[in-house]
């Protein structure tokens, strides 16, 4: 992520419009929503119109009871259509918030999957993980708890306008003062108040989803090194900011609901004041009194929620911002309109020279070299030399600043990242395992893959029978990142997933990093026995294993300073040969031990 990017501050209405756009499949839904709990509402109000009328009716003590069946049947419609409409808007409502954060979730992914290589480059993944769950938890608020409540209200206040027009235009200005007064001047007032406090509490809960994915992934060097005070210290610090945002919210809360208890019983008290002015000069029948005064009450009942929504619209668009911050970056890759297929398996590269967005130092510098089908490269250098980049570079999660590179005779720009990667298998020096069982880690490279073929791609990478003394053997749970296996059998499970995809070209990135000399030699020896057949690219800064390769690239300071085979580049005396020799005494020394 750039420093630029870092900056990206969206405006609010900017930010409230793009959320908007996740409710445009859903039009109908949407409008269904908001009209069920514009009807829940007006049963309220009818309801309680009806019931203070059926009062004063009664009051009255008319000569026959059939005078009062209208009141009455109004009474029991309303009341009963308000339960229905109120289960229906709660089910049609939820479901579309449902949907609605579905979709926002697929998006998010797949806005963010081509942005994964610009993460690696100083993107928190609890920065992601922030976005992905707790901003899209916030934003399920956005619909349901902040828009809804205002476009219900707009359409309740005209119908109470309505419902108070036949009275007399004084009663309706009086609703429409007390309605603008609680339906604008509190939410505003408290979303005033809390705009801060929630922005904040979104801004730490973010720092503590991202602080806890740190400290569970660094557990062990926590507990290594006696940080567990520290690190709870650091913990209950942002806990307590949370607290005290949170009990500022609950303060504004309690201020807001407050403020609307005394702007609708001043109105209803206004409202019962002109009324009885109105029987006293003859304008209005003294039985709709009590009807006036409780529709002037029940129309409130639409604006206690909206300083609560104002509060959510807060947090919502603080959340909708880090979400379009994080997405909102441009990929490293631009995928072409048309792509073209590969006719091979023959990798050239050609004068590729790269630098990382935001540095000036070149990490690849001229770089080239002919791969044709089943050729056994090897990539050496010492850590920093750009081994890695090189990789990246040619599963396209990069694209090269100057030169090209070609795979079946065509230019890897023209071809769509999908179609590039179906034709290498990948092997990192740090194998991510799921916490899944064995079989579910090794179809990730054949996802139809048999029981038989998982056991034969085992058995030619040498784990076939560490996974069948497993207690449930292929179907037993490796644990977080693998954990019943060790080092070397990890690799060699991520070796058997890489053969089972069949792709042509297998692309391994520092493989035996962390394994000890004698495991290190067991894997570079089933290597090349089931690679055969298939080009390999061994990307590392180890010398053990490589004397049967076809070419040897040894790269410094990100160019090639020596190319040959394992005896031509011996012969020279240079790099490679003290690196050789280090190698030598660092394996002679191993052994030693082991005596």
């Amino acid at each position: 992520m750039t420093p630029k990017n870092r900056q990206t501050q969206l405006s609010l209405w900017r930010v409230i419009v793009r959320l908007f756009q996740f409710q445009r499949p859903f039009p109908w839904r949407f409008t269904l929503s908001i009209l069920l709990r514009f009807c829940t509402v007006g049963a309220n109000i009818g309801l309680m119109a009806t019931s203070g009328y059926l009062i004063a009716k009664a009051a009255l003590h008319p000569a026959t009871i059939l005078l009062l069946w209208m009141p009455i049947v109004g009474v029991r419609f309303f009341g009963l259509s308000r339960a229905v409409f109120r289960y229906a808007e709660r089910y049609f409502s939820h479901d579309l918030t449902f949907r609605i954060l579905r979709q926002i979730r697929v998006w998010l992914y797949r806005r963010i999957e081509p942005l994964v290589p610009m993460m690696w480059q100083g993107q928190y993944s609890g920065d992601v993980l922030a976005s992905a769950i707790g901003d899209i938890d916030t934003l399920q608020n956005f619909y349901l708890r902040a828009i809804a409540p205002l476009l219900v209200a707009l359409l309740v206040m005209g119908l109470g306008f309505v419902l108070m027009a036949p009275f007399g235009g004084d009663l309706v200005l009086v609703l429409f003062a007390g309605l603008v007064t609680a339906a604008a001047g509190v939410p505003l007032l408290t979303h005033f108040l809390a705009r801060r406090a929630g922005a904040e509490s979104v801004q730490v809960r973010a720092r503590m989803q991202t602080k806890l994915v740190d400290t569970v992934q660094g557990i062990a060097d926590v507990l290594a090194y006696n940080l567990e005070t520290k690190v709870m210290q650091e913990w209950e610090r942002e806990q307590q900011i949370w607290n005290r945002r949170q009990l500022w919210l609950a303060h504004v809360d309690g201020l807001g609901n407050g403020l609307l208890f005394i702007s609708s019983h001043f109105t209803m008290w206004v409202v019962l004041w002109l009324g009885i002015e109105h029987l006293q000069t003859g304008r209005m029948d003294g039985v709709y009194l009590a009807m006036l005064v409780l529709t002037a009450l029940a129309v409130f009942e639409v604006v206690m929620p909206l300083p609560t929504a104002f509060k959510h619209l807060g947090e919502c668009i603080e959340a909708g911002r880090r979400m379009f911050r994080l997405t909102d970056q441009t990929p490293p890759v631009t995928e072409q309109g048309c792509s073209q297929l590969p006719r091979s398996a023959d990798l050239r590269v050609r004068n590729v020279s790269f630098i990382y967005p935001g540095s000036d130092r070149k990490i690849l510098a001229d770089i080239s070299f002919d791969l044709p089908q089943g050729k056994h490269m090897a990539l050496v250098g010492a850590s920093g030399a750009g081994k890695s980049t090189l990789i990246r570079l040619l599963l396209r999660l990069w694209e090269p600043m100057n030169g090209q590179i070609e795979l079946g005779g065509v230019n890897l720009r023209d071809v769509e990242p999908k179609v590039i990667r179906r034709w290498f298998s990948v092997i990192e020096q740090k194998t991510y395992l799921f916490h899944e069982s064995a079989a579910d880690n090794l179809r990730l490279g054949h996802p139809t893959a048999t029981l038989t073929e998982l056991q034969d791609a085992a058995s030619k990478s040498q784990i076939d029978q560490v996974l069948r003394e497993l207690p449930e053997g292929y179907d037993t749970l490796l644990g977080e990142l693998g954990a019943r296996l060790s080092g070397g059998e990890r690799q060699r499970l991520a070796l058997a997933r890489a053969l089972l995809k069949e792709a042509p070209i297998l692309l391994l990135d520092e493989p035996t990093t962390g394994l000890d000399a004698i495991v290190e030699q067991r894997f570079m020896k089933t290597l090349q026995m089931v690679a055969a057949g298939r080009s390999v690219l061994l990307i590392t800064h180890r010398i053990s294993g490589l004397e049967s390769f076809d070419e040897i690239l040894v790269l410094k300071d990100g160019r090639i300073a020596e190319r040959g085979t394992h005896m031509e580049l011996l012969n020279l005396r240079g790099i490679y040969r003290a690196m050789w020799e280090v190698e030598r005494d660092r394996l002679h020394a191993n052994m030693e031990i082991n005596r």
